[in-house]
């Protein structure tokens, strides 16, 4: 696939770009392992998926800034575009990468640290961010979602060693292994109570060629990712010609056969089944 940036692909490629991005983990959590066992490591006894395990494993790739910190000579061969890590390719630009070395320790510790959320937040499923919305950060982007949050996971490794490649101060000894107890907090753990949510989370309006929909604001506001996933499945219904989130507390609903009290219905429905905090 070209290096299109994830924000800027289609439906049809952020979809192969995910599939992508999942074909590539088991192999680069291997080559990760090969790296610590020639390093005289047990990556068995290492990485117990716990978050704790993430300590010694940064410190370990810590200890070799200065082989990671190494900037390539005009002329020296770098490790091509075409060979990095997809999700690298789509989302990192400007970076010369001086041998394999870099690729196999940030991309191991990827899926590593994906091993970790996931054994500790079994809950979470791999999606795409944001999809509804071309302005969020994370649109289109492989994710990890649960519980109204989403995370893409390379972004704190590749943080850390992009600051040893440069010769900054990079990660903190634990600073691993609190964002990822942090993180399966987040996607375990609903959303707070909507403490004193009188009103319907969302009403239906019944325009002359569409559906006007209204979210509460309190409800749009504390979890936004909710209402795009509830507007992309709703999408995908049939009968339902197009969704548009025409606001935050807002959705624009194209809908000829359906009628303005089974839409409504659908909708409370499915607040009530995947927003933990509603009542």
């Amino acid at each position: 696939m070209p290096f299109t940036p994830y924000r800027l692909m289609t439906d049809e490629q952020a979809a192969a770009a995910l599939e992508e991005f999942l074909t590539e983990r088991s192999a680069a959590l291997e080559r990760l392992r090969a790296e610590l066992t020639d390093h005289g490591m047990d990556p068995g006894a290492l990485l117990d998926a716990s978050p704790a395990s993430l300590t010694p494993l940064w410190n370990w790739i810590a200890g070799r800034r200065v082989e990671l910190a190494a900037d390539p000579a005009a002329g020296v061969p770098v490790l091509p575009r075409a060979q990095w890590p997809s999700w690298a390719r789509h989302s990192v630009t400007g970076v010369r990468v001086p041998s394999a070395t870099m690729d196999i320790l940030v991309d191991g510790l990827v899926s590593y640290l994906a091993v970790v959320i996931i054994t500790g937040a079994p809950n979470a499923r791999w999606g795409l961010g944001s999809p509804e919305d071309p302005r969020h950060h994370l649109h289109h982007h492989p994710v990890l979602i649960g519980n109204g949050h989403q995370v893409f996971v390379p972004t704190l490794p590749l943080g850390g060693m992009l600051r040893l490649k440069r010769g900054e101060r990079s990660l903190h000894a634990t600073e691993l292994e609190q964002y990822a107890a942090g993180v399966i907090a987040d996607l375990r753990t609903g959303p707070p109570a909507l403490e004193g949510l009188q009103d319907s989370p969302v009403e239906v309006v019944a325009e002359p060629e569409s559906f006007d929909v209204g979210v509460h604001p309190v409800v749009a506001e504390r979890s936004s990712h909710l209402v795009d996933r509830m507007a992309h499945e709703l999408a995908g219904l049939r009968g339902i010609d197009s969704v548009l989130r025409s606001a935050p507390d807002a959705l624009q609903v194209r809908a000829p056969d359906w009628h303005a009290d089974d839409l409504e219905r659908w909708l409370l429905t499915w607040m009530k089944a995947n927003g933990p905090f509603i009542r």
